[in-house]
């Protein structure tokens, strides 16, 4: 008698921490990740190094804190989101990044997967621009990315001033850096909500 009752309430024990963990993860599935601040806006953006899908080597410290603003945008192949946005910001690559010596510097960079599957993805959707391959995935943890697409801001100065989790596209891109370069003492919350404000304005 006393093992039925033990097991009656091991069960209900069980079923209820099963309940609380669904539902922990349900709200978690349905929070806005932006609403989350990054932990590296306000510092430096972490020097880097991998390969370019060329073969070349990348050292962010070459490109970080030389004067121009970086977008630096964190993918992988798997992912949906991703798709939709890499034409946009392939546009934006070609028509501003390549055009204007004072534009933002744009580094893509893949989240572990292989060279040859970089290789179809870009020839797929006729992507131009050059590819960071993380292969070890070092990089993307260095910079807390915990899903893709995330893009970062990285100002003239090296520092990150801004994390964006989702879809971005060129004009968006180019109305929020006016956005931070107008108003430079921005707390993390502020940006976020003026982020959501700017990507509105620009859709």
């Amino acid at each position: 008698m006393l093992k039925k009752r033990q097991n009656r309430v091991f069960g209900f024990v069980a079923i209820l921490a099963t309940s609380v963990f669904l539902g922990l993860m349900l709200y978690a599935m349905t929070r806005d990740p932006n609403l989350v601040p990054s932990q590296l806006v306000g510092k430096a953006a972490p020097a880097a190094e991998a390969k370019w899908d060329n073969g070349d080597h990348f050292r962010s410290t070459a490109v970080v804190g030389r004067g121009r603003w970086v977008i630096m945008n964190f993918w992988n192949t798997s992912c949906v989101v991703c798709r939709y946005e890499a034409p946009e910001l392939d546009r934006f690559y070609r028509e501003t990044v390549l055009r204007d010596s004072a534009a933002p510097l744009f580094v893509s960079v893949n989240i572990q997967d292989s060279d040859q599957m970089i290789e179809n993805y870009k020839r797929s959707l006729n992507l131009s621009f050059p590819v960071v391959a993380d292969s070890s995935g070092k990089m993307s943890l260095d910079f807390g990315v915990y899903g893709t697409p995330e893009t970062f801001f990285i100002d003239p100065e090296g520092v990150v001033r801004h994390r964006v989790a989702g879809e971005v596209d060129g004009p968006t891109i180019l109305e929020f850096i006016r956005f931070l370069e107008a108003n430079p003492r921005l707390t993390a919350e502020q940006a976020i909500e003026a982020f959501a404000r700017v990507r509105a304005g620009a859709s």
